[in-house]
């Protein structure tokens, strides 16, 4: 119970001081007693999953579900670590099990609906969570944290549908719910920051930083700074990401973070494709690692190794904007038109405002198609 209550403070403050706490108490209590024991499993597995030890956390998810196989949070949590993996058909057998067995509880919908926005089907996607954020907010004394998540959730869904609005909505219901879902901040400074309202980007990402210094997070604020003319503020800003990077990420949970944000920024190319290539040794073919990896490689001019990667983190027709247009840009450089263009049009169907500099690049490098 104590290594559970340290997790929970750690979804709400972000210490990661925290999932270790917790972790230390889980493994004393599976000392004390081996067997019959799948919750401190389970929450040694969180715990592994928050430090990404993924490979870890599954088997220690594995072997809960095996202690208690009528568990739905065992079951779905495996399937989530087999996608953390890029291991797509066996979370797809897990789930479909899981999602027969307990259509209604919200933790088989949010990872139900996560595979559904990785292969392609957001809207399948809205559609689970919509169901599981109302499972959630019908019950009173679920933590606020927990429910808040839903319609954090809810929010990014909407923005890779293109809309904006709805989408920035479902953020600050989030935020009324639990004010310090640090998500919740980050995902309302990325929407105003894809938009150009840089006012509401820098007063997001300032709350959110506030409570977990995310390197994504900083990286807005930065940007931000920087479109209101605040050069010495974002110089600083963008310090403290690098500072982060050297002693703040020992577990490297922030590696995707790091590697995106200097790729887009030019900055510290060598140090990103370092980072990405290590973010796939943990992650194997997990769709996001491979994107990463592709842009990041893409940036630093090994082009060759990008165009594998974007291969592999488009083999589900993922409908995120971001990773299209990665994709778009490598088969441009490699000659694919007709690949291209047709990313490039999905892109900017998709959301025409999905990112402050890549939408625009989107719309010229298509017209000059």
């Amino acid at each position: 119970m104590l290594a559970q209550q340290y997790m929970q403070r750690y979804r709400e403050s972000g210490d990661i001081g925290d999932i270790t706490r917790s972790i230390k108490q889980a493994n004393r209590s599976i000392a004390l007693q081996p067997g019959n024991n799948w919750g401190a499993y389970e929450i040694l597995a969180s715990g592994e999953t928050a430090l990404h030890l993924f490979r870890t956390a599954l088997q220690h998810e594995q072997f809960a579900h095996a202690d208690r196989p009528d568990d739905p949070n065992a079951e779905s949590q495996v399937a989530s670590l087999e996608m953390e993996l890029g291991r797509y058909t066996e979370a797809a057998s897990v789930l479909k099990g899981a999602l027969e067995q307990y259509p209604n509880d919200a933790g088989v919908l949010a990872v139900r609906g996560r595979y559904a926005e990785l292969t392609g089907k957001v809207e399948d996607a809205q559609r689970f969570l919509e169901r599981g954020a109302a499972i959630m907010d019908s019950v009173s004394d679920n933590p606020a944290q927990s429910r808040a998540w839903f319609h954090y959730r809810l929010g990014e869904l909407a923005f890779e549908l293109g809309d904006n609005e709805s989408a920035e909505t479902a953020e600050r219901d989030a935020l009324r719910i639990f004010p310090n879902l640090a998500l919740a901040w980050n995902s309302l400074a990325r929407f105003c920051w894809a938009g150009k309202d840089w006012r509401c980007a820098l007063d997001a990402a300032t709350r959110g930083a506030n409570i977990v210094p995310l390197p994504e997070t900083l990286g807005y604020e930065a940007d931000a700074q920087r479109a209101l003319g605040n050069a010495d503020a974002a110089s600083r800003t963008q310090a403290l990401i690098v500072a982060i990077e050297r002693i703040g990420n020992a577990y490297h949970v922030s590696d995707r973070l790091l590697a995106v944000y200097y790729s887009e920024h030019g900055v510290r190319l060598d140090d990103a494709l370092r980072i990405a290539r290590r973010e796939v040794r943990v992650r194997g073919d997990e769709i996001y690692a491979q994107d990463t990896l592709a842009w990041a490689a893409a940036m630093d001019g090994h082009w060759n190794e990008a165009r594998i990667a974007s291969q592999r983190s488009v083999r589900y027709d993922t409908n995120d904007p971001r990773l299209q247009y990665h994709a778009a840009v490598i088969a441009l450089h490699f000659g694919a038109r007709g690949e291209a263009k047709r990313r490039l049009e999905r892109v900017l169907a998709i959301n025409p405002q999905f990112h402050p500099w890549y939408a625009d690049d989107a719309r010229r490098r298509l017209a000059a198609l």
